[in-house]
């Protein structure tokens, strides 16, 4: 079909719709004769890119002050002692220097000067020579490495020494997940996880394919730092070095560690880029939701509910980009709708059984293999509390991968004065150590400090001497299922030809126990098992019958490496132009946003993002047979960016980066659609109003943000409900002296408290430090009676309608358990209309009632539900909840480690705060 047909009948599509006429499920007209059948649309060009921008000169005179602070709980040291710290659930300061030194700081708000290291009075604390120039070690305040070399691979030599003095333990744990082989440190339970992770991973020969590829400067990086690791586990292995001790986590699981090599620290490279940096592939969720419904409303009904919970683009959405579209969505907007029904034909027929198999994480697991060991042998720990600190970890609660990073950065026009600002707050959870690892790295042509994770060789979230830079987790969808047609078991139909699968074999070495416990040789006993691929990627799990197939297919697969690249120059970046190319370069999505001394800003949601086909819905998966294979990527100019934007500031906190880009609603909560009242609209709106100058109570009233301004902001963004911006309105609206929700006298009493409400979840009052169960670790009653009022309301409104699997999924909030979700934006979509773009499909979510009566009975299910947990004689100002708790934990505890809980607060776990002030 022509491209001009194709536009023809998009514009009578849109005609019909526009006046009330329904799309067919398969066909459109072209406003002729001709009826367009949607199988028959074919790919369309990237849009032209639109993008310009200004960039303010390098400043040749460098007259400006760089103002740094930085905090990452609890500390920077993972280093247990066997002889000094050997027992479990101590008190965290027990540990030694630098293992629990800024968790109070923290939880308190404070921060650590961030400043680059002068060294001038320091002694370093390790002079080596690497084989490539000299590398000293000095050590920053609270325990920081600062690494100065003569090359570059030395430097990255002095990174791999220390990480692994420091950090062993999690280093070697990291390279095993990577490589697929942590089952043979830990035994059966993890050979599911193992196999998922040789299914979706590469083979030696592919790893070796990206090492060669690497430049030059990557492979010094990779190599020294590789080398610089292993001189330190020679030492740990040495029994005559007694200043280089075995991690405690090692030796109560009776091993030592061995050399790491280059190809598994690329391999835990794309199992990280994976991990955080790519999202989908789980399309099968929706198809289950698809199914369901049917089953229970019956097909016309069950659609218009898919719709209304999994919406693609709002265009009302808070985005990061204000002055510019971009969009992923290759099908024109009124043939949407139509792609959309032909896909939930599609979806209607696929087995469930497609959702599960050997390469999601759902491989049987063998039966154990009893260790042989001496009649006199003595286990080093108690084999009991090894036992429960597998039976911790093998019970623990599935991962809900909630991203809640956050970051800002502004310019001169939104500043006060003319300072550029920068706040960087990822999120990776809390834990004894935490996953990030701080390290100052200068020489080679390197200067940066910040994060990056053990094993990898990069300063990952951080800053150079005249730039800093950024990450939030994108969570656009760059991981896409095809189901394909079997014709055997390794081959199948794609364009009309029987083809052969790639297979290889790959073998699970996974570890005997003893005393219901890993003992005996690491990775003793095996488990074969076959991989194959399709021209879309790993199959991940097959049909009951033997006929279908599904295969996932990665943005960015065979060029997972390429990020490093990009992240390396990020760390020898001077200015605007060299870290813009390096952008150019990575292959991830992970929000990046820059600033510089020069007074740039910018942002990027780079990756290699899908132009696909237009017949395929995202939300679904696609047909393998290769008539909806994907048409192209993405050019990095057509990827959401902006620079120097007109308003001066930006934000993202893992929202819409733009107008008219498509969410990645891909069956987890972590893919959700964006709304106007996402967590993000409170950076708006606290931003918006220092900008304008106006008194919010909580930065100043002096027109522009400062660098104080970002302190005040962070901590209470933390501390902010925010469903509150959009629900708190709605429940108010049973305000008045007619009494509109007929409340009982109890409720009004409840109505009357949330009008004293600060809009914080989090309680002001609260001692971090204060048991879980004192008085003040309490929240206010009217936080606790709007967070009862609101889950109410989604009960009302999702209950007899949503199958409880997709609601349990959707109201997970994993370590965020404040944060607004799918149904709450639903409730607004609801509620206030005009916060929208997209109508309802389905017209009874209020279940036959008025708005006033829906929220009558949310408010008497919330009365009850408060009087169960607090009594019924408790008047409401005594309504006041225990807040939410964050486990901070070790991470082999109970085994090694301590394990507490500190009051949640919705904050990032590395957060850096930068002010270029120009003299």
């Amino acid at each position: 079909m022509t491209l001009k047909l194709l536009l023809a009948a998009s514009a009578s599509l849109l005609l019909l719709t526009a006046c009330g006429g329904s799309p067919a499920t398969d066909a459109v007209t072209d406003g002729g004769d001709t009826v367009v059948e949607v199988s028959e649309l074919a790919c369309l060009p990237q849009p032209i890119p639109q993008s310009s921008y200004q960039v303010k000169p390098q400043n040749a005179v460098n007259d400006f002050t760089m103002n740094v602070a930085n905090i990452m709980p609890p500390g920077n040291s993972g280093h247990i002692s066997p002889l000094t710290s050997p027992l479990p659930n101590q008190d965290p300061d027990s540990y030694g220097d630098h293992y629990d030194d800024q968790r109070e700081m923290y939880w308190n708000s404070q921060f650590k000067d961030g400043a680059f290291t002068d060294v001038a009075a320091l002694s370093p604390e390790h002079d080596l020579d690497s084989g490539d120039g000299n590398v000293k070690i000095y050590r920053a305040d609270f325990g920081v490495p600062v690494i100065h070399g003569d090359t570059g691979y030395a430097v990255w030599y002095g990174a791999g020494y220390v990480t692994a003095q420091d950090r062993l333990f999690l280093m070697d744990a990291a390279l095993r997940q990577g490589a697929g082989t942590f089952s043979a440190l830990t035994g059966t339970g993890d050979v599911a996880d193992d196999v998922q992770r040789k299914t979706l991973r590469y083979s030696q020969a592919e790893y070796q394919q990206f090492y060669d590829n690497l430049s030059d400067l990557a492979k010094d990086a990779l190599d020294g730092y590789v080398a610089g690791a292993n001189a330190w586990i020679d030492r740990v292995n040495n029994p005559l070095d007694l200043a280089a001790e075995l991690p405690m986590e090692m030796l109560a699981l009776q091993y030592t560690p061995s050399h790491i090599n280059p190809l598994d620290v690329l391999a835990l490279g794309v199992y990280m880029t994976r991990f955080v940096a790519a999202n989908g592939g789980d399309e099968m969720a929706n198809v289950s939701l698809l199914q369901n419904l049917t089953a229970d409303h019956g097909r016309l009904l069950a659609r218009q509910i898919f719709k209304d919970v999994l919406w693609v683009d709002d265009k009302k959405a808070t985005v990061t980009v204000t002055d510019a579209e971009f969009t992923n969505i290759s099908t024109p907007e009124p043939l949407r709708e139509a792609v959309l029904e032909a896909a939930m034909d599609y979806a209607e027929s696929l087995p469930p059984e497609l959702a599960r198999g050997d390469g999601t994480g759902h491989f049987p697991e063998p039966p154990p293999v009893q260790a042989k060991l001496p009649e006199d042998y003595e286990f080093p720990y108690p084999p009991e509390l090894l036992s429960a600190a597998l039976e911790r970890y093998n019970n623990r609660e599935p991962v809900s991968r909630i991203s809640a990073s956050y970051q800002v950065t502004v310019n001169d026009t939104a500043s006060e004065g003319d300072s550029t600002l920068i706040l960087s707050a990822p999120q990776l959870g809390y834990s004894y150590p935490t996953l990030f690892y701080e390290l100052e790295v200068v020489g080679g042509g390197y200067a940066s400090r910040g994060v990056g994770v053990p094993g990898l060789p990069v300063v990952g979230i951080g800053y150079g001497t005249r730039v800093a830079w950024a990450l939030t987790t994108g969570e656009s969808k760059t991981i896409d299922s095809f189901v394909v047609e079997l014709t055997g078991p390794e081959t199948y139909l794609h364009d009309g030809e029987e083809k052969q699968m790639d297979c290889r074999d790959e073998v699970i070495a996974y570890r005997s126990s003893a005393a219901g416990v890993p003992a005996g040789p690491v990775g003793l006993n095996s488990q074969d098992i076959r991989v194959c691929r399709t021209v879309h990627g790993p199959v991940v799990a097959r049909s009951a019958d033997g006929k279908l197939a599904r295969a996932v297919q990665y943005g960015m697969w065979m060029r997972e490496i390429e990020t490093v690249e990009g992240v390396l120059a990020w760390a020898r970046a001077q200015n605007f132009d060299e870290f813009h190319e390096a952008m150019s370069k990575v292959s991830w999505n992970e929000n990046t946003m820059y600033a510089d001394a020069d007074g740039n800003i910018a942002y990027y949601h780079p990756g290699l993002h899908p132009w696909r086909h237009p017949t395929y819905d995202q939300r679904l998966p696609a047909k393998g047979d290769g008539s909806q294979d994907h048409c192209d990527t993405l050019v990095f100019e057509n990827t959401p960016h902006s620079i120097n934007p007109s308003r001066g500031y930006m934000h993202n906190w893992n929202n819409k980066p733009a107008k008219a880009w498509g969410e990645g609603t891909g069956g987890a909560a972590s893919q959700e659609p964006s709304a106007i009242d996402g967590r993000n609209r409170i950076w708006e709106e606290l931003l918006t109003a220092e900008v304008s100058g106006a008194v919010d109570g909580h930065g100043d009233d002096v027109a522009g943000v400062n660098y104080q301004d970002l302190f005040d902001f962070d901590k209470r963004i933390g501390r902010i409900d925010p469903k509150s911006y959009a629900l708190l309105p709605v429940i108010n609206r049973c305000l008045g002296a007619a009494n509109p929700c007929d409340l009982s006298a109890k409720q009004q009493q409840m109505l009357v408290e949330l009008q004293q409400w600060d809009g914080q979840h989090y309680n002001d009052a609260i001692d971090p430090l204060a048991a879980e169960d004192a008085e003040a670790s309490k929240d206010t009653a009217a936080a606790t009676i709007f967070s009862a009022i609101v889950a109410a309301m989604v009960d009302e409104l999702v209950s007899d309608v949503l199958p409880t699997d997709f609601i349990a999924r959707h109201n997970a909030r994993g370590n965020h358990p404040y944060d607004v979700g799918t149904f709450h934006k639903l409730l607004v979509r609801i509620f206030k209309a005009d916060d929208s773009s997209l109508a309802l499909h389905y017209d009874d979510w209020l279940k036959g009632r008025t708005e006033t009566e829906f929220l009558q009975a949310a408010f008497s299910s919330a009365q009850t539900q408060l009087e169960a947990d607090y009594g019924a004689a408790t008047a409401v100002t005594e309504y006041k909840r225990m807040h939410a708790r964050a486990d901070v934990c070790g991470l082999a505890n109970p085994l090694a480690g301590p394990c507490i809980t500190m009051p949640h607060q919705d904050r990032g776990s590395w957060i850096h705060i930068i002010e270029f002030d120009p003299n």
